[in-house]
Protein backbone atom coordinates (compact mmCIF):
# COMPACT_ATOMS: atom_id res chain seq x y z
CA UNK A 1 0.00 0.00 0.00
CA UNK A 2 2.62 2.58 1.04
CA UNK A 3 4.77 1.71 -2.31
CA UNK A 4 1.45 2.67 -4.28
CA UNK A 5 0.84 5.81 -2.51
CA UNK A 6 4.38 6.62 -3.05
CA UNK A 7 4.15 5.73 -6.92
CA UNK A 8 0.82 7.90 -6.98
CA UNK A 9 2.80 10.36 -5.57
CA UNK A 10 5.57 10.38 -7.95
CA UNK A 11 3.56 10.10 -10.80
CA UNK A 12 1.38 13.40 -9.32
CA UNK A 13 4.84 15.03 -9.38
CA UNK A 14 5.60 13.81 -13.04
CA UNK A 15 1.76 15.42 -14.17
CA UNK A 16 2.37 18.38 -12.40
CA UNK A 17 5.61 18.98 -14.60
CA UNK A 18 3.88 18.42 -17.38
CA UNK A 19 1.11 20.70 -16.54
CA UNK A 20 3.79 23.39 -15.68
CA UNK A 21 5.86 22.92 -19.42
CA UNK A 22 2.37 23.18 -20.99
CA UNK A 23 1.29 26.48 -19.03
CA UNK A 24 4.73 27.85 -20.02
CA UNK A 25 4.37 27.54 -23.67
CA UNK A 26 0.90 28.43 -23.94
CA UNK A 27 2.31 31.90 -22.46
CA UNK A 28 4.92 31.72 -24.70
CA UNK A 29 2.54 31.85 -27.80
CA UNK A 30 0.52 34.95 -26.39
CA UNK A 31 1.12 37.70 -29.06
CA UNK A 32 0.28 41.51 -29.59
CA UNK A 33 -2.15 40.57 -31.95
CA UNK A 34 -5.83 41.85 -31.07
CA UNK A 35 -7.37 44.38 -31.77
CA UNK A 36 -11.09 46.49 -32.49
CA UNK A 37 -12.47 48.03 -35.41
CA UNK A 38 -15.84 49.10 -36.26
CA UNK A 39 -17.13 48.67 -32.55
CA UNK A 40 -17.08 45.60 -30.61
CA UNK A 41 -13.52 44.00 -28.96
CA UNK A 42 -10.91 41.76 -29.88
CA UNK A 43 -11.57 41.66 -33.83
CA UNK A 44 -8.50 41.88 -35.69
CA UNK A 45 -8.46 44.27 -38.47
CA UNK A 46 -5.05 44.99 -39.88
CA UNK A 47 -3.68 43.56 -43.32
CA UNK A 48 -6.94 41.39 -43.79
CA UNK A 49 -9.27 44.08 -42.98
CA UNK A 50 -7.67 46.26 -45.36
CA UNK A 51 -7.78 44.05 -48.32
CA UNK A 52 -11.49 43.40 -47.04
CA UNK A 53 -11.91 47.37 -47.98
CA UNK A 54 -10.14 47.46 -51.00
CA UNK A 55 -12.15 44.41 -52.47
CA UNK A 56 -15.16 46.28 -50.78
CA UNK A 57 -17.86 46.97 -54.35
CA UNK A 58 -19.21 50.28 -53.72
CA UNK A 59 -21.12 50.40 -57.09
CA UNK A 60 -23.30 47.20 -56.55
CA UNK A 61 -24.81 48.80 -52.99
CA UNK A 62 -24.98 52.20 -54.45
CA UNK A 63 -26.96 50.60 -57.31
CA UNK A 64 -29.61 49.17 -55.12
CA UNK A 65 -29.69 52.04 -52.65
CA UNK A 66 -30.64 54.71 -55.25
CA UNK A 67 -33.08 51.73 -56.93
CA UNK A 68 -35.03 51.95 -53.30
CA UNK A 69 -34.57 54.98 -52.39
CA UNK A 70 -35.00 57.31 -55.70
CA UNK A 71 -38.43 59.59 -54.97
CA UNK A 72 -38.43 59.37 -51.45
CA UNK A 73 -39.62 62.64 -49.54
CA UNK A 74 -38.13 60.99 -46.19
CA UNK A 75 -35.22 63.47 -44.58
CA UNK A 76 -32.68 60.36 -43.65
CA UNK A 77 -34.14 58.59 -46.73
CA UNK A 78 -32.39 61.44 -49.29
CA UNK A 79 -29.51 61.87 -47.01
CA UNK A 80 -28.82 57.76 -48.30
CA UNK A 81 -29.98 58.68 -51.30
CA UNK A 82 -27.00 61.08 -51.32
CA UNK A 83 -24.86 58.51 -50.04
CA UNK A 84 -26.26 56.44 -52.95
CA UNK A 85 -25.11 58.77 -55.41
CA UNK A 86 -20.89 58.67 -53.94
CA UNK A 87 -21.34 54.94 -54.42
CA UNK A 88 -22.01 55.76 -57.77
CA UNK A 89 -19.32 58.31 -58.78
CA UNK A 90 -21.93 60.82 -59.23
CA UNK A 91 -20.42 63.04 -55.75
CA UNK A 92 -21.70 66.49 -57.68
CA UNK A 93 -25.38 65.72 -57.28
CA UNK A 94 -24.68 64.29 -54.13
CA UNK A 95 -23.22 67.95 -52.68
CA UNK A 96 -26.31 69.36 -54.32
CA UNK A 97 -28.39 66.91 -52.62
CA UNK A 98 -26.81 67.24 -49.15
CA UNK A 99 -26.67 71.14 -49.54
CA UNK A 100 -30.33 70.86 -49.74
CA UNK A 101 -30.85 68.98 -46.89
CA UNK A 102 -28.37 71.50 -44.74
CA UNK A 103 -30.82 74.30 -45.65
CA UNK A 104 -33.68 72.69 -44.63
CA UNK A 105 -32.62 71.38 -41.20
CA UNK A 106 -29.36 73.35 -40.44
CA UNK A 107 -27.28 71.59 -37.77
CA UNK A 108 -27.56 67.78 -38.76
CA UNK A 109 -23.65 66.28 -37.90
CA UNK A 110 -24.11 63.60 -40.42
CA UNK A 111 -25.17 65.98 -42.84
CA UNK A 112 -22.43 67.68 -42.84
CA UNK A 113 -20.15 64.52 -42.56
CA UNK A 114 -21.45 63.65 -45.87
CA UNK A 115 -20.87 66.73 -47.06
CA UNK A 116 -17.52 67.03 -45.93
CA UNK A 117 -17.30 63.63 -48.55
CA UNK A 118 -19.08 64.53 -51.47
CA UNK A 119 -16.82 67.81 -51.67
CA UNK A 120 -13.36 65.86 -51.33
CA UNK A 121 -14.82 63.36 -53.82
CA UNK A 122 -15.55 65.66 -56.63
CA UNK A 123 -12.52 67.65 -55.81
CA UNK A 124 -13.10 70.38 -53.28
CA UNK A 125 -10.71 69.61 -50.46
CA UNK A 126 -11.18 73.25 -49.10
CA UNK A 127 -14.61 72.71 -48.67
CA UNK A 128 -14.40 69.20 -47.99
CA UNK A 129 -12.05 69.93 -44.49
CA UNK A 130 -14.45 73.05 -43.61
CA UNK A 131 -17.44 70.41 -43.33
CA UNK A 132 -15.69 67.80 -41.76
CA UNK A 133 -14.62 70.54 -38.98
CA UNK A 134 -18.17 71.14 -38.88
CA UNK A 135 -19.49 67.69 -38.21
CA UNK A 136 -16.25 66.91 -35.87
CA UNK A 137 -17.98 70.63 -34.07
CA UNK A 138 -21.29 68.65 -33.84
CA UNK A 139 -20.54 65.77 -33.29
CA UNK A 140 -17.11 64.61 -32.14
CA UNK A 141 -17.65 61.10 -31.33
CA UNK A 142 -18.89 60.82 -35.28
CA UNK A 143 -17.25 57.60 -37.01
CA UNK A 144 -15.95 56.41 -33.32
CA UNK A 145 -14.40 59.89 -32.80
CA UNK A 146 -11.40 59.35 -35.60
CA UNK A 147 -12.74 62.23 -37.77
CA UNK A 148 -9.67 64.60 -36.72
CA UNK A 149 -7.38 62.14 -38.67
CA UNK A 150 -9.86 62.52 -41.77
CA UNK A 151 -9.09 66.43 -41.33
CA UNK A 152 -5.37 65.95 -41.25
CA UNK A 153 -5.74 63.77 -44.55
CA UNK A 154 -7.48 66.77 -46.21
CA UNK A 155 -5.09 69.07 -45.22
CA UNK A 156 -1.86 67.14 -46.57
CA UNK A 157 -3.80 66.85 -49.71
CA UNK A 158 -4.79 70.60 -49.63
CA UNK A 159 -0.79 70.61 -48.88
CA UNK A 160 0.39 68.77 -51.80
CA UNK A 161 -2.04 70.78 -54.08
CA UNK A 162 0.50 73.84 -53.22
CA UNK A 163 3.69 71.45 -53.63
CA UNK A 164 3.42 68.80 -55.87
CA UNK A 165 6.14 67.41 -53.87
CA UNK A 166 5.11 67.68 -50.65
CA UNK A 167 4.25 63.66 -49.69
CA UNK A 168 8.76 63.18 -50.92
CA UNK A 169 9.30 64.70 -47.65
CA UNK A 170 5.71 64.53 -45.55
CA UNK A 171 3.27 62.31 -44.47
CA UNK A 172 -0.17 62.55 -43.37
CA UNK A 173 0.38 62.14 -39.70
CA UNK A 174 4.35 63.23 -39.87
CA UNK A 175 5.38 59.88 -37.90
CA UNK A 176 8.51 58.99 -37.70
CA UNK A 177 9.13 55.15 -36.70
CA UNK A 178 11.42 56.02 -33.70
CA UNK A 179 8.87 58.03 -32.14
CA UNK A 180 6.03 55.42 -31.80
CA UNK A 181 5.77 54.84 -28.03
CA UNK A 182 2.94 53.41 -25.74
CA UNK A 183 2.05 57.23 -26.05
CA UNK A 184 2.55 59.95 -28.95
CA UNK A 185 1.27 63.36 -29.40
CA UNK A 186 -0.45 63.82 -32.80
CA UNK A 187 -1.21 67.26 -33.47
CA UNK A 188 -1.53 68.30 -30.14
CA UNK A 189 -3.53 64.89 -29.15
CA UNK A 190 -2.18 62.83 -26.25
CA UNK A 191 -3.44 59.25 -27.38
CA UNK A 192 -2.17 55.52 -26.97
CA UNK A 193 -0.19 53.58 -30.13
CA UNK A 194 -3.71 51.45 -30.05
CA UNK A 195 -5.79 54.53 -29.98
CA UNK A 196 -3.80 56.01 -33.15
CA UNK A 197 -3.90 52.55 -34.54
CA UNK A 198 -7.67 52.31 -34.10
CA UNK A 199 -8.19 55.27 -35.66
CA UNK A 200 -5.83 54.43 -39.07
CA UNK A 201 -7.82 51.54 -39.28
CA UNK A 202 -11.22 53.25 -39.00
CA UNK A 203 -10.35 55.70 -41.31
CA UNK A 204 -8.47 53.57 -44.12
CA UNK A 205 -11.29 50.86 -43.80
CA UNK A 206 -14.13 53.48 -45.10
CA UNK A 207 -11.01 55.38 -47.83
CA UNK A 208 -9.60 52.41 -49.54
CA UNK A 209 -13.49 51.20 -50.47
CA UNK A 210 -13.18 54.65 -52.51
CA UNK A 211 -9.46 54.36 -53.47
CA UNK A 212 -8.57 51.65 -55.83
CA UNK A 213 -4.87 52.44 -57.25
CA UNK A 214 -2.36 55.35 -56.50
CA UNK A 215 -2.98 58.14 -53.96
CA UNK A 216 -0.12 59.68 -52.23
CA UNK A 217 -2.23 60.25 -49.38
CA UNK A 218 -3.28 56.85 -48.68
CA UNK A 219 0.16 55.60 -49.45
CA UNK A 220 1.58 58.09 -46.45
CA UNK A 221 -0.86 56.71 -43.75
CA UNK A 222 -0.25 52.42 -45.04
CA UNK A 223 3.33 53.36 -44.10
CA UNK A 224 2.56 55.38 -40.94
CA UNK A 225 0.34 52.56 -39.83
CA UNK A 226 3.16 49.49 -40.72
CA UNK A 227 5.22 51.69 -38.50
CA UNK A 228 2.75 51.51 -35.47
CA UNK A 229 1.50 47.69 -36.97
CA UNK A 230 5.24 46.58 -36.28
CA UNK A 231 5.87 48.26 -33.08
CA UNK A 232 2.63 47.11 -31.03
CA UNK A 233 1.07 44.42 -32.94
CA UNK A 234 2.10 41.96 -35.66
CA UNK A 235 5.49 42.17 -37.69
CA UNK A 236 4.06 40.05 -40.37
CA UNK A 237 1.28 41.76 -40.95
CA UNK A 238 3.10 45.19 -41.12
CA UNK A 239 5.08 43.93 -43.87
CA UNK A 240 1.90 43.13 -45.61
CA UNK A 241 0.68 47.20 -44.82
CA UNK A 242 4.31 48.17 -46.27
CA UNK A 243 4.20 46.76 -49.49
CA UNK A 244 0.27 48.23 -49.83
CA UNK A 245 1.95 51.48 -49.51
CA UNK A 246 4.54 50.65 -51.91
CA UNK A 247 1.22 49.75 -54.14
CA UNK A 248 -0.33 53.04 -53.47
CA UNK A 249 2.65 54.91 -54.49
CA UNK A 250 4.84 55.46 -51.49
CA UNK A 251 8.23 56.04 -52.06
CA UNK A 252 10.34 52.87 -53.00
CA UNK A 253 13.84 54.11 -51.07
CA UNK A 254 11.67 54.94 -48.24
CA UNK A 255 9.74 51.40 -48.16
CA UNK A 256 12.74 49.14 -48.95
CA UNK A 257 14.54 50.65 -45.63
CA UNK A 258 11.68 50.25 -43.58
CA UNK A 259 11.54 46.45 -44.99
CA UNK A 260 14.87 46.01 -43.98
CA UNK A 261 14.24 47.35 -40.57
CA UNK A 262 11.31 45.06 -40.44
CA UNK A 263 13.38 41.95 -41.58
CA UNK A 264 16.06 42.61 -38.80
CA UNK A 265 13.35 42.84 -35.87
CA UNK A 266 11.87 39.43 -37.86
CA UNK A 267 15.15 37.77 -37.69
CA UNK A 268 15.88 38.85 -33.70
CA UNK A 269 12.43 37.76 -32.43
CA UNK A 270 12.59 33.94 -34.33
CA UNK A 271 16.27 33.57 -32.69
CA UNK A 272 14.44 34.60 -29.16
CA UNK A 273 11.78 32.33 -29.91
CA UNK A 274 14.07 29.82 -31.01
CA UNK A 275 16.21 29.95 -28.45
CA UNK A 276 13.85 30.13 -25.71
CA UNK A 277 12.53 26.37 -26.32
CA UNK A 278 15.84 25.43 -26.99
CA UNK A 279 16.63 26.64 -23.13
CA UNK A 280 13.16 24.81 -22.07
CA UNK A 281 13.95 21.44 -23.91
CA UNK A 282 17.40 21.40 -22.30
CA UNK A 283 15.56 21.99 -18.64
CA UNK A 284 13.29 19.16 -19.61
CA UNK A 285 16.15 16.71 -20.06
CA UNK A 286 17.91 17.95 -17.32
CA UNK A 287 15.16 17.45 -14.94
CA UNK A 288 13.92 14.10 -16.07
CA UNK A 289 17.52 12.97 -15.61
CA UNK A 290 17.73 14.06 -11.92
CA UNK A 291 14.32 12.84 -11.32
CA UNK A 292 15.16 9.64 -12.55
CA UNK A 293 18.46 9.08 -10.42
CA UNK A 294 16.44 10.36 -7.17
CA UNK A 295 14.02 7.56 -7.90
CA UNK A 296 10.96 10.10 -8.14
CA UNK A 297 10.36 9.61 -11.78
CA UNK A 298 10.18 6.00 -13.62
CA UNK A 299 10.07 5.70 -17.31
CA UNK A 300 8.81 1.79 -17.34
CA UNK A 301 7.17 -0.65 -14.54
CA UNK A 302 10.14 -2.49 -14.57
CA UNK A 303 11.88 0.45 -12.96
CA UNK A 304 9.20 0.44 -10.49
CA UNK A 305 9.49 -3.60 -9.59
CA UNK A 306 12.85 -3.05 -8.59
CA UNK A 307 12.34 -0.50 -6.13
Amino acid sequence: MAEAVRYMNKKSLFLGVLVLLFAISAFACINKSGTKYGGGSGSYFGWHGLQAAINKNLHEDGVEMEINLRGSTNFNDRSDYAVALMFLGRSTEAVEQLNKLEQERPGEFFIAANLGTAYELSGNNLEALKWINEGIRRNPKDHEGTEWLHGKILAAKIAQTKDPHYFDDHSVLELRPDQIGERMTIDGKNMSAKELADAIQYQLGERLQFVKSTNPAVASLLYDYASIEAATRSMESAKHILTMATDYGYPAAKVDALNKEFDRRLAWEHFKSHMFYCLIGVLCIALLVLLCKRGIFVLSSKDLKRK
